[in-house]
């Protein structure tokens, strides 16, 4: 059987705007030595050390963000996401979305990114023993070090922004890779 190994990571917790849209993405593959060997090449090819979606926001960033969406989803994994507007209390919210989004009896290993605060790497494993999935198959990384968590941040970039945004390279985008999504309300 299969094991699936998941990244994990988000956009939009932190915002301290009027509008918020929170979004939870979770990267699901069999191979993780492929996923990230693909995408260390994607890096490579476009001249960067390692892709942030955050670190790329300008015209020329833009260009970056696209190619590295558009080469992303020519390998091979599938993700979910949900989306929270103006979550009221972002703690109850990412629990919830982590009891809805991991659904998998096969996982082998979770990834969440390591900048999140310490009650966000709480409530996952809250819900992971919840439903009886051993916490020592979590590990929090750097995005540095783990490419799958850089794809997880390039997918929830780019669908907060088309849900905060849905028109020009945002919705492109998004209409792009959404094939591959198994999007729960």
């Amino acid at each position: 059987m299969d094991k699936n190994i998941i990244y994990i990571d988000e956009s939009g917790i932190h915002k301290d705007t009027k509008h918020s849209t929170f979004v939870l993405v979770y990267v699901s593959i069999q191979n993780d030595e492929s996923l990230n060997l693909g995408i260390e090449k994607i890096e490579k090819d476009l001249g960067i050390s390692h892709f942030h979606w955050a670190d790329f926001g300008s015209k020329m960033g833009w260009k970056i963000r696209r190619n590295f969406i558009i080469r992303a989803a020519r390998l091979a994994f599938s993700f979910k996401y949900t989306v929270i507007k103006n979550p009221v209390n972002p703690t109850d919210e990412l629990y919830n979305s982590i009891v809805i989004l991991l659904t998998e009896s096969n996982i082998q290993k979770i990834f969440i990114d390591g900048k999140q605060p310490r009650w966000y790497e709480r409530q996952i494993k809250k819900s992971l023993n919840d439903r009886g999935i051993p916490v020592k198959n979590l590990r929090t990384v750097k995005d540095q070090s783990i490419a799958g968590i850089r794809l997880a941040d390039a997918l929830a970039g780019l669908i907060r922004l088309y849900y905060d945004k849905p028109e020009g390279i945002p919705k492109e985008l998004y209409e792009y890779i959404k094939y591959k999504r198994n999007h729960l309300p």
